[in-house]
């Protein structure tokens, strides 16, 4: 008979012992556990738990609670989190804990270890079986460090199991970089191992339960789009947009779509989405895996989301950790104050509506978050749309998943790419204008103009595709009879209009392609941040947003040593305004600006690593300004 035995008792990185994994009686890791299919499955299935609690759900949304989405509680009085609202943390805050994350890594090493050797005992575990467990457990690996190197940065990169407690606990980190490179190969070398997704039928939650290869495909996208921003490679903006056409290709030429996916938007371009009178209940809803969901974290029983964004287990007199701020609970005039910023559009926006309760309503602030959570017996408070698109639902059993990819955040990913793809395009054209000014013969003019009529014509059509795949998700969520109202997304402002060669007209051809080149260049933040603002109404409270803002900031500062590891950087990047400006914007009474200036470099954008970790850890480097000997003032 099998049971759980503790290998692990701590929640901390390795410390004297490996998590709880499932292994026959009296047998340990290295004996005779390693026999059958089924060990080999419930060794995934237990990598996927850990994944799946409550602790680890909570750290995922507090960790973003950075951004400017959420509000604490403050009449919880929860210091670790109080530390963590008000940029003072400390080295001993519990939030500070990587542990879980390293607990699923260790599970998914101990599978990539030792599940080949089952091909040769049990003849019903074969190879593709083999190879799709191997491929799951690197993805879902992946994932975690993933996240490490976004929250903390510089990590211990560990690709061996711990079996038992005499093993080398002593493990130093290493720069991101070196993370994301190896997330990467992992990716690539197991992309097209996993199950493919239209294999699975879409009312199997392992559609959506289970890395699939297009879960994959979405994680190589997402890591594709941070080391591009990082480091400016054009390269990695290309393989975004590979693996986003991968998804839509998969999904377009799914068996009998569209009736495979149900109806779908209008115009939306064979990424089988779901019709927009009902996405909310398919994706939000109490059973989860709806049909635009690439992956999903599964929860089976009041775990997770209802601690931080709801009450708890029907208890009128609970409260949430978090509540959504003002720039997410209100339509307002200005982009620096609002997320839903155009009173004639954004009324009808039904993802404010159904994501937090009395939106737009007479207060701004303390509304319990709607997306993730139901309240039954609560009416839909919202003036515009005059009803829900989702049905409440109890609090117990409360088991929403968690969303970790969907179709439209790819999407998104994918317009984020094709703007970056034209910014380097026209950086580095941009001397030939300068040229243009100061040759002198009509020759000339002629050859850099048509350089520059060429380059024009590859941003539009960049430019053109990226509002595209904006305006397919924003149509879909305007719920409004008067069609005026559908779209303020004017594709044509983002289009460079270069007509080609006149041979009348020479001097008005080489004046127009500079206009164009020039016109662009006025408009293109703008296109930058409308991509960046749908993403933020789009994905609000679903754990993007903090990364989002991250990785906008690393595109506008330079200087950023991202593989070096920062204790040993000596003097770091000032932190981008933009990205504090937002920041800011949660804070009444003018707190934000003491907010901001809390952070005035790189390292205080990543937590600290918690001091009982460091205690175990002979070998960490604390990052350097929470560190009592770092260099920098202490936060």
């Amino acid at each position: 008979m099998k049971k759980l035995i503790s290998i692990i008792a701590s929640g901390l990185l390795l410390v004297s012992c490996i998590d709880t994994v499932i292994l026959p009686d009296d047998k340990t890791v290295e004996e005779d556990f390693w026999q059958t299919k089924n060990d080999v499955t419930l060794m995934v299935n237990g990598a996927y738990s850990k994944m799946a609690t409550s602790g680890l759900q909570q750290r995922l949304v507090v960790w973003t609670s950075r951004s400017d989405e959420l509000n604490l509680n403050s009449s919880l009085n929860n210091r670790d989190l109080n530390q963590i609202y008000s940029a003072n943390i400390q080295t001993t805050n519990s939030y500070a804990n990587w542990g879980d994350l390293y607990a699923v890594i260790n599970a998914c090493n101990l599978v990539i270890a030792k599940s080949e050797e089952v091909m040769d005992i049990d003849p019903n575990y074969m190879e593709g079986d083999h190879l799709n467990n191997v491929a799951q457990m690197k993805a879902l690996r992946s994932l975690c460090y993933f996240y490490l190197v976004r929250v903390f940065r510089d990590v211990p990169l560990i690709l061996e199991p711990y079996k038992n407690s005499s093993q080398e606990m002593n493990v130093p980190q290493v720069a991101p970089s070196v993370v994301i490179d190896q997330i990467i190969a992992d990716l690539e070398e197991v992309k097209n191992n996993a199950l493919s997704t239209q294999a699975i039928p879409v009312a199997d939650w392992t559609r959506c339960g289970y890395f699939t290869r297009d879960g994959i495909y979405a994680l190589l996208a997402d890591v594709y789009l941070w080391k591009a921003s990082i480091y400016g490679d054009e390269y990695c903006y290309d393989k975004v947009i590979e693996y986003s056409n991968v998804i839509r290709r998969n999904r377009e030429n799914a068996p009998g779509n569209p009736n495979s996916f149900g109806a779908q938007t209008l115009d939306d371009d064979g990424w089988g989405l779901s019709p927009a009178s009902s996405y909310y209940d398919q994706l939000f809803s109490e059973n989860g895996n709806g049909q635009e969901s690439l992956f999903e974290l599964q929860f089976t029983n009041n775990e997770g989301l209802c601690v931080v964004y709801n009450r708890i287990n029907n208890n009128a007199n609970a409260q949430p950790q978090f509540y959504a701020s003002k720039p997410y609970a209100k339509v307002g005039t200005g982009r620096a104050n609002y997320v839903f910023d155009n009173t004639s559009h954004y009324i009808y926006d039904v993802r404010g509506f159904e994501s937090v309760y009395d939106f737009n309503g007479a207060a701004e602030e303390g509304f319990f978050i709607r997306k993730h959570v139901g309240m039954n017996g609560l009416t839909f408070m919202g003036q515009n749309p005059t009803s829900a698109i989702r049905g409440n639902r109890a609090f117990n059993p409360y088991n929403q998943n968690w969303v970790v990819y969907r179709a439209t955040d790819v999407m998104l990913m994918k317009a984020e790419a094709l703007v970056q793809k034209a910014l380097i395009q026209a950086k580095a054209q941009a001397g030939l204008v300068e040229q243009l000014a100061t040759v002198s013969t009509v020759e000339d003019s002629l050859a850099l103009a048509d350089q520059l009529f060429q380059i024009n014509q590859t941003i539009s059509r960049y430019n053109v595709e990226a509002v595209r795949q904006v305006q397919i998700v924003n149509t879909r969520a305007i719920h409004s009879t008067d069609e005026s109202t559908k779209s303020p997304i004017d594709s044509t402002k983002y289009a460079v209009s270069s007509v080609p060669f006149d041979s009348i007209d020479v001097a008005g051809y080489v004046n127009r392609q500079v206009s164009a080149f020039n016109s662009f260049a006025a408009t293109a933040s703008d296109l930058e941040l409308l991509v960046m603002d749908e993403r933020a109404r789009e994905l609000c409270f679903e754990g993007k947003r903090w990364f989002d803002m991250l990785r906008y900031n690393y595109r506008h500062v330079d200087g950023v040593n991202y593989g070096v590891i920062l204790a040993h950087q000596g003097d770091y990047v000032k932190n981008y305004d933009e990205m504090l400006s937002l920041i800011a914007r949660k804070y009444t009474s003018g707190g934000g600006k003491g907010i901001t200036a809390k952070m005035p470099t790189e390292p205080y954008l990543y937590m600290p690593i918690i001091e009982s970790e460091m205690e175990v850890n002979n070998a960490l480097e604390q990052n350097p300004v929470y560190s009592d000997g770092g260099t920098i003032e202490k936060n």
